[in-house]
């Protein structure tokens, strides 16, 4: 799930056109990198994202008997 989430904010970071339009992190000045101009509605909607691929992910392996 975890990674699925991280695939999912680094492919919003540079799918999303209009990024930090709406309000900021609260992170203040000691975000990474990645995470710069991102706010909070481009958090919620890449973990989102992420959580559905974890999701299958997670589902699809156990169906197959890996986990």
């Amino acid at each position: 799930m975890i990674l699925c989430n991280l695939f999912a904010i680094i492919v919003g970071r540079f799918a999303i056109k209009n990024a930090g339009t709406g309000p900021d992190l609260p992170a203040g000045g000691s975000k990474p990198d990645i995470l710069k101009n991102f706010g909070i509605a481009e958090l919620l909607a890449t973990t989102s994202f992420g959580h559905i691929l974890g999701a299958g992910f997670i589902l699809g392996l156990a169906n197959a008997g890996i986990l």
